[in-house]
């Protein structure tokens, strides 16, 4: 029998999560089926993909044990609440991190129900059938599959949950995650233990916002990023050890020596309620690939300058790509054996969602163009060119001529399934799918849409209209 809890993401930081609890209680089998829940369409968080973040920890805790464990997620349709297209893209969404078990809850009008939960929207019980029966083509690949691990990962340890980082820069770590995605690259969660295991040389970059790093896992990611690994840390992160003790590997690493670290007076605890009010607190001059850009900086700034070991009489390797308005260091690259790093003194991944978040009440409504149901589209070009200049060249196995559409692959001993989730402004027609590598030939979509399917070179184009979720379906 598995044992699990259901873990709300709620607390603390929300959708954010804890190492100990959602990675290390299950790969130490405290508990041995992770157990969340969906409603991030109750707080204004920016975007409900940020969902996805608490499953993918779950799937990291999953790593190093028995195969057939699942995960279960409760994919709420409860109405007044949720809509058709919110739990369509959430039951879509957690089959692709992982998810095995999906639970309903309270499913059944208000009449029948034991608690403030409910479903009494009629057309809410068409939709969950209709799901479920979409499930039941390709349910055998969900059980007896896994997703595939990626090559790109973004950090938790139990060093940072000690010392709170999370908090109060919780809305920077969750925007980040759904910007990582939004490079369409796989993203997987590793901690410490990865680090000390070796695991880190299966991935080619690591994000990192967390301020505590211990010592041995600085010293392994180091060892990692010499290798030819990429690193991309935000304000403060790896600027001390275990001990809140300057951590001289990270920032030597890095390249950079933390003075301070400034938050503003607005605390952004949530992007849909917070952002819209923030105001720049600084401006950053990058010049990124598409040359010179001016970048909005909200909530933490780290005041850096460039490290010198000491007793080393030569010059840092670390070049300024960008600076604040006074001159100091905003974003630097270091190139550190056969790999580099990239150190970010603010929080790019706020700059990404700001001008997607309109200035609007943070109403709960049970409609799509509720605050609470708002999909966000309008992102910042130049913080999305940052985030992902360290995988701006990695090869992808599925890329979707729609960069907001959300792919994921999982691998089974009968097919391939690919979930497809849309956050784009709306139904996107004609959209391709590329596959790079090997699939099996023969293609179908869940919800019973045409896909045509066109080979070039190594290559396999599937062309499909897509409304809100769907699975492309190979075997």
């Amino acid at each position: 029998a598995d044992a699990g809890a259901n873990f709300s993401p709620h607390a603390g930081a929300p959708y954010v999560g804890d190492a100990n609890k959602y990675i290390t209680v299950f790969r130490q089998e405290g508990m041995t089926m992770p157990w969340g829940e969906d409603y991030i369409w109750q707080i204004p968080v920016g975007s409900q993909q940020m969902n996805f973040l608490q499953t993918d920890m779950f799937r990291a805790g999953l790593r190093y044990g028995p195969p057939t464990r699942a995960i279960q997620m409760y994919v709420m349709p409860h109405w007044p609440g949720n809509t058709l297209a919110g739990w369509r893209r959430q039951f879509y969404g957690v089959l692709g991190s992982g998810a095995r078990i999906i639970n309903l809850f309270e499913f059944r009008p208000v009449q029948a129900a034991y608690t403030e939960n409910h479903v009494s929207l009629p057309e809410m019980f068409l939709e969950v059938r209709k799901g479920l029966f979409e499930l039941g083509g390709f349910e055998d690949i969900v059980q007896d599959g896994h997703v595939r691990w990626g090559d790109v990962a973004l950090w938790y340890s139990q060093t940072g949950d000690i010392w709170g980082n999370p908090h109060p820069r919780g809305a920077a770590k969750r925007s980040l995650y759904v910007a990582i995605r939004h490079q369409q690259v796989p993203l997987d969660i590793v901690d410490e233990e990865d680090a000390l295991k070796g695991t880190l040389k299966t991935y080619h970059a690591l994000y990192l916002t967390d301020s505590n790093v211990s010592t041995a896992a600085s010293k392994a990611i180091a060892a990692w990023v010499a290798d030819g690994g990429r690193l991309f840390a935000t304000a403060g992160a790896g600027m001390f050890d275990e001990y809140n003790a300057p951590n001289t590997v990270m920032r030597e690493l890095l390249g950079v020596d933390q003075q301070s670290l400034e938050d503003s007076g607005l605390v952004i605890q949530f992007e849909k309620q917070d952002l819209p009010f923030a105001k720049p607190v600084a401006q950053v001059t990058w010049n990124g690939g598409a040359g010179e850009r001016k970048l909005d900086v909200y909530g933490t700034i780290s005041k850096v300058k460039l490290f010198q070991p000491e007793g080393d009489k030569m010059k840092t390797t670390t070049q300024i790509q960008g600076k604040f308005a006074d001159g100091s260091p905003a974003v630097t690259v270091r190139r550190y054996g056969k790999g580099l790093t990239t150190y970010c003194a603010f929080l790019p991944s706020l700059t990404y969602f700001k001008p997607a978040i309109p200035l609007r009440p943070v109403d709960r409504g049970s409609t799509d163009d509720a605050m609470a149901h708002l999909i966000p589209t309008a992102f910042d070009a130049g913080a999305d060119e940052l985030i992902g200049s360290v995988v701006a060249d990695l090869p992808r196995a599925v890329v979707c001529s729609e960069k907001l559409v959300q792919a994921s692959i999982l691998d089974g001993p009968k097919g391939v399934l690919i979930p497809l989730v849309n956050w784009s402004a709306g139904p996107v027609k004609g959209l391709k799918v590329t596959l790079t590598g090997k699939f099996p030939g023969k293609a179908t979509l869940a919800g019973g849409g045409k896909v045509a399917v066109a080979a070039d070179n190594d290559k396999t184009v599937l062309t499909l209209d897509l409304d809100v979720a769907d699975a492309i379906v190979l075997r």
